[in-house]
């Protein structure tokens, strides 16, 4: 059973008008959950909106619900939001191998990201 965030906000948040019912779905679907890469993305768009710690919420998702990725992209994009990046540069970088092509500087201050310039330098327009 797919679960998208409005659920997993009414776990999280303390006073939300759905929570109840989500306890009562987490019992009925336990060991039955998914969640998606997707969810985590929206998750650290509207973590500032609603105040609860970033990374304790991955962890409490993945340990309820089944995640088909790789659970370290997730955390590394929460490092990297820590690090000065915004949502999607974050889960960029996390996603990257640890090559990216971009004309966005941010990524050159992340340590283990090596940014190949997108922009015009005068050492690749001489490749024209």
């Amino acid at each position: 059973m797919y679960a998208d965030l409005d659920f997993w906000l009414a776990l999280l948040k303390n006073d939300d008008w759905l929570s109840d019912r989500a306890e009562q779905l987490l019992d009925e679907y336990e060991g039955e959950l998914d969640v998606s890469l997707v969810t985590f993305v929206e998750l650290f768009l509207i973590e500032e909106r609603f105040a609860f710690d970033r990374e304790r919420a991955v962890t409490a998702i993945l340990e309820l619900a089944t995640y088909h990725g790789d659970p370290d992209v997730v955390y590394q994009a929460s490092e990297n939001i820590e690090d000065g990046l915004h949502t999607f540069d974050a889960f960029h970088a996390a996603l990257s191998g640890g090559s990216i092509i971009s004309s966005d500087g941010a990524y050159d201050r992340l340590g283990g990201v090596k940014r190949v310039r997108l922009e015009p330098s005068e050492s690749n327009e001489s490749d024209k």
